[in-house]
């Protein structure tokens, strides 16, 4: 199942980057739950959006309020069981300053038959790597 698993993840990536919402949710679970990490980063407690209804709240707040929003997936890692750690880097800019912002990106992603029904979002792949117990380089 684990090779499932990324494959789902990958193709979630992929679906984000083409702008092909209906394609990114048939991947997640109707009841899915998706912790970010922009207001973590900036220190409140973060936001979690709940249901396919949340993340289109956040697939569109993505892109409305940022522009040229980019995010390439580097490693895609099978943790065992049910969870695929995805570690990537994100661009974006503000729309009203035009400052443009890079960070890296962490996606704790669990799966459940075939679904993702939680990603939890890093802005730091040693933290990500940290809180699911790996070690090793960034």
């Amino acid at each position: 199942m684990s090779r499932e698993n990324v494959e789902i993840v990958r193709r979630v990536a992929e679906a984000w980057q083409s702008d092909d919402l209906e394609g990114f949710l048939c991947l997640l679970d109707p009841e899915i739950e998706w912790l970010t990490a922009i207001e973590r980063g900036l220190g409140s407690a973060g936001s979690v959006f709940h249901g396919h209804e949340g993340v289109r709240e956040l697939w569109n707040l993505w892109r409305t309020e940022f522009e040229d929003v980019w995010i390439e997936t580097g490693e895609v890692r099978d943790l065992g069981g049910e969870r695929v750690l995805r570690l990537a880097h994100i661009r974006f800019r503000g729309p009203g300053s035009g400052i443009a912002v890079e960070s890296q990106l962490a996606l704790l992603m669990t799966i459940c038959d075939g679904k993702i029904v939680r990603s939890e979002d890093y802005l730091s792949h040693k933290e990500a790597r940290e809180d699911v117990g790996l070690s090793g380089p960034e």
